[in-house]
């Protein structure tokens, strides 16, 4: 063989050599783990009670709607007499964000906190990493045992745990409230930034809604449409909340077979609190929302705290205090409040509130879910605005309350132009919302819209957690672990007792 002159060999006297010349900088890691909790009396009794089946759902809860939207799973699972256990990754710890931990009563089947910290990258990482040891851990505590990771929606522990499951495991989870997927009306196109809207034009674009064909936008919210198709990966047993979601699934090539439409676990929840009254009314901790005809307002998601659209958003409350009759009551949430004092507009808005006290109101996160559903309920709350999600599913429950997304897309169109429940409202200047809330307070259900019976498109009260749980109990009857992604399974070639440890 003859030599190549132009061949550098590797030696290591070569790396030596290359090592002091580049002389690499070192970046510390400085994040701190903190260790996963084990309530060991929770785990103990997990399979003492339920011989009878030797596989368990692992309801996975993270953030404030994980806690409403999960509990009817696990309130449904003892009723039905199948194992279940709470893995809760515990970030949010403190009394407010946490609470729904206690209102829910779900200590007690807490198994595992794992105590996740930090911002969006270092929580992903606790996370990926906690959630699969946390995997090995039941499978070498729980010998023989299947767990079944059920997670919700499209939360960043939707995304990040079934990865770590999948490739901690090899194992695949359930999903609760799946395949969501944000779309937008085609008149959004239409609409100038920086133009004052007619309104003629206003009232075209709510019309159109209802109208006009939509089209997908994967790009926000953000991280949320990110997490669900990451999850979707990951996903054997798919909960969807209705026809729409099951075709986007099936679109993007995911079996027929392993979806179920069951609707939204939130309506569940929504008649649980019902039934069950808050601690302390929401009239006696802000009396003033006794008196009067109030809108409520939440904002919170990343791309809305954006410099111009929050400035849009905020713009669009001070005409409304301004120069309308409405009254406002503004929740804040950790990223509302951040992104006030970024653009230096706290102050702005507490002047508002001395100015026009009896028109505006600034208030706290309401601990309480129970809270919620009490003011949607009373009658003294005729519209929600909002960015929230999950807020979109709620308010088709609450038949007095109008219902405005402040957002360029959403990931639940059908409370648009199935449920005729929900108006989009485009952040895109301060006009627009100040406008839209007018027309339709004036007009009413002339465009189109049903407020006031507005079609209830995910199920009835108590009927959806019981769907779900027992799909889950007719599989978990099963001799066989069907929680693999292996494609012989799929195909029904074979199925095997065990997997391959080899991750």
């Amino acid at each position: 063989m003859k030599n190549n002159k132009n061949v550098q060999y590797v030696t290591n006297k070569n790396i030596e050599t290359n090592s002091k010349v580049f002389n690499p900088e070192k970046i510390h890691m400085e994040q701190k783990l903190l260790p996963i909790l084990i309530h060991k009396k929770n785990f103990d009794s997990l399979f003492s009670k339920n011989s009878d089946f030797g596989k368990a759902l692992a309801i996975v809860i993270g953030t404030k709607p994980d806690f409403y939207k999960q509990a009817p799973l696990l309130i449904e699972s003892r009723r039905q007499g199948l194992p279940a256990f709470i893995i809760s990754t515990g970030q949010h710890y403190d009394n407010l964000l946490g609470y729904g931990i206690k209102e829910f009563e779900l200590q007690n089947s807490i198994i595992c906190d794992l105590q996740i910290r930090g911002d969006l990258i270092q929580k992903s990482s606790d996370l990926m990493l906690k959630f699969g040891y946390f995997g090995r851990y039941l499978k070498s505590h729980l010998p023989g045992k299947g767990i079944l990771p059920i997670v919700h929606g499209d939360t960043l522990v939707a995304g990040i745990a079934t990865l770590s499951w999948v490739f901690g495991l090899g194992q695949k989870v359930g999903q609760n409230e799946s395949g969501l997927r944000s779309m937008s009306p085609m008149n959004i196109l239409h609409i100038k930034a920086n133009k004052v809207p007619t309104c003629l034009a206003v009232e075209k674009f709510i019309t159109n809604q209802l109208t006009s064909s939509w089209f997908l936008t994967r790009e926000e919210p953000f991280p949320e449409q990110i997490d669900t198709w990451v999850c979707s990966s990951g996903t054997k047993y798919f909960f969807v909340p209705t026809k729409l979601n099951k075709e986007h699934l099936i679109r993007e090539g995911y079996p027929p077979e392993d979806i179920h439409i069951v609707g939204n676990s939130v309506v569940d929840a929504i008649d649980l609190k019902r039934k069950n009254k808050p601690r302390n009314s929401i009239f006696e901790i802000y009396p003033k929302l006794e008196s009067g005809n109030w809108i409520r307002m939440d904002i919170h998601r990343r791309e809305n705290l954006t410099t111009h659209r929050f400035k849009a958003i905020i713009g669009g409350l001070i005409e409304l205090i301004k120069n309308t009759q409405f009254k406002v009551v503004l929740v804040l949430l950790n990223g509302t409040i951040s992104a006030l004092n970024r653009y230096d507009l706290y102050s702005t808005l507490l002047d508002l509130e001395r100015c026009y006290p009896e028109k505006f109101l600034i208030t706290n996160l309401w601990k309480e879910y129970g809270n919620v559903v009490e003011f949607l309920d009373s009658g003294k709350c005729w519209a929600e605005i909002t960015d929230s999600g999950s807020m979109q599913e709620e308010l088709l429950y609450f038949p007095n309350v109008s219902s405005f997304t402040v957002r360029f897309n959403t990931d639940r169109p059908e409370t648009v132009f199935d449920a005729r429940g929900n108006i989009l409202v485009p952040p895109i200047n301060r006009y627009w919302l100040p406008k839209i809330v007018s027309a339709v307070y004036e007009k009413g259900e002339n465009f189109g819209f049903n407020f006031k019976r507005k079609k209830k498109i995910y199920g009835q009260p108590g009927q959806v957690s019981s769907k779900i749980i027992t799909l889950m109990k007719k599989e978990f009857e099963r001799k066989e672990n069907n929680f693999f992604p292996w494609l012989h399974q799929r195909l029904n070639y074979w199925h095997e007792a065990d997997d391959f440890d080899y991750l």
